[in-house]
């Protein structure tokens, strides 16, 4: 009892020792403001079809992906985003950058296989997003991607902004993007890896039923596709329009998220 007694005093006597701040912790941030020029932001989107668990890195530094006790370094496969949440980027430095992505080290087959690289280039203050397309080949490389530069719209608290992003692969002409119950054009002459202007759509709010057609056709990739999407007034949103032309595994599709809210 007297042993116990004795611990307990000393804890005290180290906890009054101490001045009030002193367990705080001390290790300086630093606060970034949004659009501050200093950085540029980017967030990656891997958008193609076969792609292995994969990491990006900037300049050699690992900047996605974690560790999982259990199966060890996870990474990020098809139709996967880092930052996973709407409206996240990463601050990088602005100017010529160099990304790569490996298999993650946990991959039964290949761990650590560098498949992608690009140069990409920067300005301070803008926001982009870096698609990986095409599809995995049998060289094991992802061998394409766009860098899409993220123009924050101007919104209206009564509308819904949208745009369309195709990433088709294999289709044999551009695309529109069209309301199923009115067959009215949303958007149009959207050709592969491009992206449309952000356009206003009607019934804001409402769940409506999007296709995608061949551009001036009332032809689709897939005749029976169609998406539902509860969308949500004074929000800006990016449709994806991705996957293999005639592949099962890889059958076309769509993807929406936003990008700054």
């Amino acid at each position: 009892m007297k042993k116990i007694l004795y611990i307990l005093l000393a804890v005290i006597a180290m906890f009054t020792a101490c001045k009030k701040g002193d367990l705080v912790e001390s290790t300086p941030y630093n606060k970034i403001n949004a659009g501050d020029p200093t950085y540029s932001y980017l967030r990656f989107i891997n958008i193609t079809p076969g792609s292995p668990n994969i990491n990006f890195y900037l300049n050699s530094t690992r900047v996605t992906g974690a560790y999982n006790a259990l199966s060890g370094e996870t990474g990020f496969g098809y139709l996967t985003f880092f930052p996973n949440l709407g409206g996240q980027y990463v601050p990088i430095t602005p100017g010529k950058n160099t990304i790569d992505a490996k298999i993650v080290s946990s991959a039964t087959t290949d761990a650590n296989l560098n498949v992608f690289n690009t140069p990409i280039e920067t300005v301070g203050g803008k926001y982009y997003s870096l698609l990986t397309t095409g599809a995995y080949t049998t060289d094991k490389k992802i061998s394409n991607s766009v860098l899409l530069e993220e123009v924050k719209p101007l919104l209206d608290t009564t509308k819904i902004l949208v745009r369309l992003v195709n990433l088709f692969n294999g289709g044999t002409a551009n695309l529109d993007m069209v309301q199923k119950s009115t067959g009215q054009v949303l958007i149009s002459n959207v050709a592969q890896n491009m992206v449309s202007p952000y356009v206003a759509i009607p019934l804001p709010g409402q769940a409506n039923v999007y296709v995608f057609n061949y551009t001036g056709t009332t032809t689709a990739p897939i005749a029976t596709y169609s998406v539902t999407a509860t969308l949500t007034k004074g929000q800006a949103y990016t449709f994806f329009v991705r996957g293999i032309n005639g592949s099962t595994a890889f059958p076309f599709g769509t993807n929406y998220t936003t990008s700054f809210y």
